[in-house]
């Protein structure tokens, strides 16, 4: 059984095309928890949002806390029990990956690289591949661009597209950066952190803390966010999450030997995925894959498939099993 702990690293001379002239080898960081039994059918890969990394959950009692901690360990809903879990830091990311690169990855990138990386871990199909936010655009680009390596698609909080507000918060987000050298990231997420939750999460944390400030509340997260991430890095995710639209036309989808189980969930509150684009989503897949759709309601908005845990947990056990 294929065991391996805490970081490792893959390296592979396939680079997606656009990069073939410049690039001449890509490394992927990844973590893994779990076993991968004999018949190597119990892989899940999840594909992490905008700003997180590989390290999706702690691997011991010592270690640090991973983004989606309630969800990955034993006998939580990705259950490390039952399955082997891989979560690699995206191409063009800034925690061991390679990135940043130029011109920006696109969706499609970041995808040809993982579908690298399970072919080295000799996995000829995912039990499920799993995303929220832009790892939910990677989920639905793994089902349209290699839909006989998966079983199962989990889109969390994401469609075949980015919504109009969505767009131009993100338009907003790369001018700031490039307006403001020094300050720019800094605020440019003080923006988007506006846009992860919803008004009822604000009113919330004011109503069971007096004196909590919205100000103070965002200065905290944008001073922690700037002081780890890298400013290309995050300038490269804004267009790939602008430039991303779902294409069904030549793909493989279509003379897929089999219906993939697609499950799609959005959150009423979630203004940069509203339920319009799920069910725009929902249409264009219908004909080539089984699935399934729920749409629920979280003060949390977009970022609710992460911080919602009573309310997710229970999606993705019912969908898994």
């Amino acid at each position: 059984m294929l065991m391996i702990c805490d970081v490792a690293f893959f390296t592979t001379n396939k680079v997606p095309l656009r990069y073939s002239n410049h690039i001449p080898e890509i490394t992927l960081a990844y973590e893994t928890y779990g076993e991968l039994n004999p018949a190597k059918d119990n892989a899940l890969l999840v594909i992490h949002g905008f700003s997180s990394g590989s390290h999706v959950a702690a691997h011991n009692t010592a270690d640090v806390t991973g983004w989606w901690e309630w969800a990955v360990g034993p006998g939580k809903p990705l259950d490390t029990n039952r399955y082997f879990i891989v979560c690699a830091n995206n191409f063009g990311g800034c925690f061991g990956s390679t990135g940043p690169v130029f011109p920006p990855p696109a969706i499609a990138d970041i995808v040809f690289c993982q579908q690298q990386l399970q072919a080295e871990l000799g996995i000829d199909r995912w039990y499920a591949v799993i995303g929220g936010s832009l790892g939910g655009m990677a989920v639905l680009e793994w089902l349209v661009s290699y839909p006989e390596k998966i079983q199962r698609a989990v889109c969390l909080n994401a469609g075949a597209k980015l919504s109009f507000i969505g767009q131009g918060l993100l338009d907003i987000q790369e001018e700031i950066i490039r307006a403001m050298p020094d300050n720019g990231l800094k605020l440019a997420r003080r923006l988007a952190n506006l846009s992860y939750v919803g008004e009822e999460f604000f009113t919330y944390q004011q109503s069971t803390n007096p004196d909590w400030q919205l100000g103070c509340f965002l200065k905290a997260e944008e001073d922690m966010f700037a002081s780890g991430f890298n400013c290309d890095s995050y300038l490269g995710f804004l267009q790939a999450m602008r430039r991303y639209e779902l294409k069904l036309r030549n793909s493989p989808l279509a003379a897929c030997s089999f219906k993939p189980s697609v499950f799609l969930a959005g959150c009423v509150e979630d203004i940069l995925f509203p339920v319009g684009i799920i069910e725009e989503t929902n249409l264009q897949l219908g004909p080539f894959a089984a699935i399934n759709k729920i749409i629920v309601n979280s003060k949390y908005g977009h970022d609710a498939f992460l911080m919602d845990e009573l309310l997710y947990s229970r999606i993705l056990r019912s969908f898994l099993s």
